[in-house]
This record gives structure tokens, C-alpha cells and sequence, in this order.
């Protein structure tokens, strides 16, 4: 098979930490400047070569179905391995076991990395390994796997999600992992939960049955929380990472400065200014007086009244914002309505189908779960959220 090997993607989660995104779509086809998060990595495993992919499915699973279908759209040829239930990390790809003959590659269908997927590959080759883990350093390792490795890059201790006091490294595991065979082996054949992180790696690190460690030093982001939703998105814009990009770009003017991708059928007002880097997509309209500043990403069918201000706000398509409302580094879902003169503030999330009455304000860090009604004259300084049944 040489270099080039088979893909397992893991695109089964729920995504509970960036609800309400999550309740009307899986975490993976959230979309992030304009295209569903998995796309980057699918167009990122098929320039590197990598074509064969089994996509591990579990919540919302016909949702990815229908988007990617058998692959041959996006150049790749995609099979589906789905879990009747949540079956973890580790489970999902024993799961799609009968697909694998050879060294194989796991990857997340949420991450945005640049990491070259074929350097890896050489390096667990040439380490000889039955697992090889991408790591990374990271500043708060509490959100994730850590690991200590010797001198020849073998790890030799792990932990998942330590506390403060118990973190020994911040060498942190990107989830993108290069796997002989015979990693099956310390699974037992029982369809369950299995963590690679909780159960698998301890016990092959214990066994001593060679887990090496490939640090990688270049963009990643695991695009867990909204935080790291929004950060990822302007390291887009500001092209920090090396993502294939954006439709067309508009000629600077009076009033419209720095990167500004536009997609087709788009009016905007000769008296609105945007200030770039600044994604706009299909069919929106962008009346007279708004100021879209820069990192913001406006999705398909977008209507913007007079005098808005949105600044490092991501709207999701078909939604209303009218005149002199005011957006800051909020994310707002599918077909909302944001009526005259309310304001937005920093970190605000909302579902689908929300519709914020005139003259109201939503604090910062908000969370307003879909198909919300907020009367008119309204102050939210609570999170409107309803559990996802």
C-alpha cells in the first residue's frame, strides 16, 4: 500500500460544549467560515493523497451522509461505519476494524490542523511502532490528554484531562493517531464504550508495546468551546493556517479596506464600510451606514439593515439583522432575527429560528437555545437554554 494508507475519521460526537450549534447538526458540519468544519480536513486528507476514508458516525449521523454521500464529490471515496449508540474513541474504530488489513491513520472530523499527514506516516515507519500520537504544545493542558516521552520520542506516561496539580507536561494529544493492526488487540471484541485515551493507551504504554510520540509545532485547534470556535475563524481570515480559501476577493475602495472574499449575487451599499479580513457570502444584502469590521463571516441569504454594526461576529446563513443593531464576536445560528437597535455583546451564542424583539440587549457569553422569542426592551444576563431531548 506504500505511504498512502486508509483513513478512519471520527465524527460521531455531540458536541455538547457548543450547544445550541449542536442541536440542529452535528458538531463536525458546524459551519466555520462559510464550509462545514469537516471539509477541511477531508480536502486536507485528499491533497495529501490520503482518498480511502471511513467516516465514523453515531449522533445525527444522516446528516454527513447526505452532504458527502459516497465521497466522489469531493474526490475521495468515502464509506460510513455507524454506531447504534455512543461507542467512544476507541470504539468507534474497532467498530470499522473489518476495513483495516494495514497501518491505518484515525483522525477527528473537528480539528483544524496543518499537520503533514505523510510525515507522520515516515516517522511511525520508521519508529517501527504499533501507535504513533500527534502532540502538541498547548498553555492549559487541563482540556486535554498529556504525555511524558524518553529520548527516543516514546511516551511513557499519559493522562487524560488532568486538574492543575496533577498536569507533569504540556505536551498535549492532537487526537490524530497512526495505528498498526495490532492495536486491535488490546480491545476485547464486545461492542462498547472504549476512551483510546482512558483504556487503550495505558495499557500499551504498561505493556511497553512501543507508543511513540510525533510533536508537531505548527497551527492546531481543536475547536471544542465556542472560544476556540471564534479563534479559529479569524485564524482563517487572517489565513494563520493553511486553508484552502474563499471565492472571490473584492478590490479595496473608498471604504472598503483589507480582504474582503465575497460569493455571488451580493448587493452592498456604496455607503457601507467593511474593513477586512471579512467573509461575505451568497445572496446577502448589505444596506447603507453598516460597518462590518474585521473577522466577521457573514453565511448565504444574509439580510443586514441601515446602520448595523457587526464587528468579529459569525452569522450563519438566512438570518435578519435590522436597522442600528449592534454584533460583537457573537455567533448567531440559521434564521434568526435580530430586531432594530438591540446589541449582541462578545461570546453570545444562539440557536436556529431565535428572534430578539427591538431594543434589547444580550450580555456577553449568552446562551439562547433555538426557536427562543425575546419580547421587545429585553436585558439578557441569563442563558436561555432548554436540554436537547
Amino acid at each position: 500500500m506504500g505511504d498512502i494508507i486508509r483513513t478512519i475519521m471520527m465524527a460521531g460526537g455531540k458536541g455538547t460544549r457548543l450547544r445550541p450549534l449542536t442541536l440542529v447538526r452535528p458538531k463536525p458540519m458546524i459551519p466555520l467560515v462559510n464550509k462545514p468544519i469537516i471539509e477541511y480536513t477531508v480536502n486536507k486528507l485528499k491533497k495529501s493523497g490520503f482518498n480511502d476514508l471511513i467516516m465514523t458516525l453515531n449522533y445525527m449521523s444522516t446528516n454527513i451522509k447526505k452532504y458527502f454521500k459516497d465521497g466522489s464529490e469531493f474526490g475521495i471515496d468515502i464509506r460510513y461505519s455507524v454506531e447504534k449508540w455512543p461507542l467512544g474513541t476507541g470504539g468507534s474504530v474497532k467498530k470499522a476494524e473489518k476495513y483495516i488489513d494495514d497501518t491505518f491513520m484515525v483522525v477527528s472530523g473537528d480539528v483544524l490542523t496543518d499537520v503533514d499527514f505523510k510525515d507522520v506516516v515516515r516517522y511511525h515507519k520508521e519508529k517501527g511502532a504499533i501507535a504513533t500520537m500527534v502532540l502538541t504544545e498547548v498553555e492549559d493542558p487541563t482540556h486535554f490528554g498529556i504525555a511524558v516521552m524518553d529520548r527516543d520520542h516514546k511516551i511513557t506516561e499519559y493522562l487524560e484531562k488532568p486538574s492543575p496539580e496533577e498536569a507533569f507536561s504540556n505536551v498535549a494529544n492532537t487526537g490524530i493517531y497512526i495505528f498498526e493492526p495490532e492495536i486491535f488487540d488490546f480491545f476485547d471484541d464486545k461492542e462498547k464504550e472504549v476512551d483510546f485515551s482512558k483504556d487503550i493507551f495505558p495499557e500499551v504504554i504498561k505493556q511497553d508495546a512501543g507508543i511513540y510520540g510525533y510533536v508537531f509545532d505548527g497551527y492546531w485547534n481543536d475547536i471544542g468551546r465556542p472560544e476556540t470556535y471564534l479563534e479559529a475563524t479569524y485564524d482563517i481570515l487572517d489565513q494563520k493556517t493553511d486553508q484552502n480559501f474563499y471565492k472571490t476577493k473584492m478590490e479595496e475602495s473608498i471604504g472598503k479596506i483589507g480582504n474582503i472574499w465575497v460569493g455571488e449575487n451580493v448587493f452592498i451599499d456604496e455607503k457601507a464600510r467593511i474593513e477586512g479580513p471579512v467573509v461575505i457570502g451568497n445572496n446577502c444584502t448589505i444596506e447603507e451606514g453598516c460597518k462590518i469590521s474585521r473577522g466577521s463571516v457573514i453565511g448565504d441569504n444574509v439580510s443586514i439593515g441601515k446602520d448595523v454594526n457587526i464587528d468579529g461576529a459569525v452569522l450563519f446563513p438566512n438570518s435578519i439583522i435590522e436597522d442600528n443593531s449592534f454584533l460583537n464576536g457573537c455567533i448567531i445560528d440559521t434564521k434568526c432575527l435580530i430586531d432594530k437597535n438591540t446589541v449582541v455583546e462578545n461570546g453570545v451564542v444562539t440557536g436556529s429560528l431565535v428572534e430578539i424583539g427591538r431594543n434589547s440587549i444580550v450580555r456577553s457569553s449568552r446562551s439562547i437555545t433555538n426557536n427562543m422569542k425575546i419580547v421587545p426592551n429585553s436585558i439578557i444576563d441569563s442563558d436561555y437554554v432548554l436540554e436537547a431531548k
